[in-house]
């Protein structure tokens, strides 16, 4: 071989060391992503903002995301007033300490990673929101089952599904003598690689989104529908900082060759 020739086999080495053999060994994965909560289809949405690692496959590694593991606390906890505009009665939906659980899931079905937190829907005529207001308990949110709460008067039931990682829940809400049916529409699960490759999703440039949606109705029957809650939970994983040394002396090696070569 000449020198060129070994050098060019050196960073192909590195690209499938790193892009294979790299991963298939790892047992962590970094990322970025969000969190979004929204409370109804008419309230904007509260979007956080997250890093971290994950545990991706346990110990076994692979290129496919089998199992991802992830942290209590890496979204949140978040405080946060998002005014409503376009309604003559609500004034805004408050969130308090919306944060995550710890949570595992499996792909391509999904699992359980609960939040916790609360959230009030707050009334134009009461801008302090603490007379009139409905509370919606988050915790729950990705778990499952039913969650009832008292508050002046007022139950407030919540029911909730897990995540799920391909397609989403549907859900059927009653509106007085309407029936709404949300799914379609919604955000959906999925979790696909570079080039949108399904079996390679544990690479760099990865991306796994879940989706879960819970119901909640409260006793004002005849003043406050029934109300979807949608969450969105998206990870981006990002290369790690040796991947680019790597490459980047590899390359760097072939100008210097190129160079002194095309000096002589």
């Amino acid at each position: 071989f000449t020198m060129r020739s070994r050098l060019w086999s050196f960073v192909l080495g590195g690209f499938l060391a790193v892009g294979v053999g790299g991963t298939a060994s790892a047992a962590t994965l970094d990322f970025t992503g969000t969190l979004s909560v929204a409370i109804g289809s008419f309230f904007p949405a509260l979007v956080i903002p997250g890093a971290g690692s994950a545990t991706v496959n346990g110990s076994a590694g692979g290129l496919h995301v089998n199992s991802l593991v992830l942290a209590g606390g890496t979204f949140g906890p978040v405080s946060a007033s998002l005014p409503l505009t376009g309604s003559a009665s609500l004034e805004s939906i408050r969130f308090t300490s919306l944060v995550n659980s710890g949570g595992t899931f499996t792909f391509p079905s999904g699992g359980q990673l609960g939040l916790s937190g609360l959230a009030k829907i707050c009334q134009v005529f009461d801008p302090s929101c603490t007379v009139v207001q409905v509370p919606v308990p988050l915790t729950g949110i990705g778990i499952g089952g039913t969650q009832t709460t008292f508050a002046g008067g007022v139950s407030v039931t919540l029911q909730h599904n897990p995540w799920v990682a391909t397609g989403q829940q549907a859900i059927t809400l009653h509106d007085g003598a309407s029936v709404v049916t949300f799914g379609t529409d919604l955000p959906q699960g999925f979790q696909h690689g570079p080039a949108s490759a399904t079996s390679t999703t544990a690479q760099p440039s990865g991306v796994v989104q879940l989706v879960t949606v819970s119901r909640v109705f409260t006793s004002l029957t005849s003043a406050f529908p029934e109300l979807p809650v949608f969450a969105v939970l998206t990870l981006h994983f990002v290369p790690e900082p040796g991947t680019f040394l790597l490459l980047g002396s590899g390359v760097a090696g072939l100008v210097l060759i190129g160079r002194s070569r095309g000096g002589n």
